[in-house]
């Protein structure tokens, strides 16, 4: 277990490096950064170290492993401006192993065309972006669970494209001694450079670290989850976010039976409107 440990963070010493390394707002395929699912949305995206379901194939591979069975999960996300976000994921557990794959696609459509300034646009394109992902988790010990996965980029503007690869790594340690206590690493979207026409752009690459506590509340017949993650992005400034959950028993977030249905409103103050998700999950 001790290799174990070693080893992984002998890599993210190596890697870091390099993201550090990035000047500001280099980086493309900004889709990348949106967070799925309406859970993890609600909690303030302090997503990496909790228990996961299918959405963790985003926040952190490792976290599929905590499914029992089979985990689907669907969202739908209403931006600002006609933009629509949607992800599918699925994650299949075989005890020590999990498998998973999920797509996440944001697209949006009546763009003016216009080569000079004008009253009246010369026509509309649309804009569409998704990213396929195939994960796989493992339990190395009882405290230590480490996950990967492999992405396919696509990005089209009108009719250009650019495609590309990435790869996340995640881990996921369980503190002795803690019960309820979990910590937590990702390396997310991790390739090389990808070209658009003539010009290149590296990948939104974001390292976090983050921590979890769930602890039941036996006095109010209901479970308590306090999260938070430190997010270092390739191309902006650290970021701490912070989040909390209460279920009470078993009820919270429209919970019923095998199925889970999570709703977030996330306000914008300006005027640009108020972004609405709406994550449907559904365990077999």
């Amino acid at each position: 277990m001790k290799r174990s440990i070693l080893a992984i963070l002998g890599v993210i010493c190596l890697i870091l490096p390099t993201v550090a390394s990035a000047e500001d707002g280099s980086a493309g395929l900004a889709f990348l950064k949106l967070g799925v699912g309406a859970r993890a949305i609600g909690m303030g995206e302090a997503y990496t170290a909790v228990d996961g379901d299918a959405s963790s194939i985003y926040w952190n591979p490792a976290g599929i492993i905590d499914v029992e069975n089979v985990d689907i999960t669907l969202m739908h996300a209403e931006w600002f401006q006609d933009i629509r976000y949607e992800y599918v994921g699925g994650v299949r557990s075989y005890g020590d192993y999990a498998i998973g794959a999920g797509i996440v696609g944001l697209y949006m459509n009546d763009l003016e065309r216009r080569v000079e300034p004008t009253a009246d646009p010369i026509g509309h394109f649309g804009v569409f972006d998704f990213a396929f992902t195939g994960s796989y988790a493992r339990r190395l010990t009882d405290h230590l669970d480490v996950g990967g996965s492999f992405k396919y980029l696509h990005e089209k503007i009108d009719d250009k494209t650019a495609k590309g690869f990435a790869v996340d790594l995640g881990g996921r340690y369980r503190i002795p001694g803690y019960d309820g206590l979990t910590a937590a690493v990702t390396l997310l979207n991790l390739g090389p450079q990808m070209k658009f026409i003539e010009e290149k752009f590296d990948l939104p690459v974001t390292y976090k670290v983050g921590a979890a506590l769930d602890v039941p509340v036996d006095a109010l017949r209901g479970n308590l989850v306090i999260a938070s993650d430190a997010v270092i992005p390739v191309d902006g400034s650290t970021k701490v976010h912070f989040g909390m959950e209460y279920e009470y028993a078993e009820m919270i977030a429209f919970r019923f039976g095998y199925f889970r249905i999570d709703y977030a409103m996330v306000p914008f103050y300006s005027e640009l409107g108020d972004t609405h998700r709406v994550s449907l999950g559904i365990m077999l």
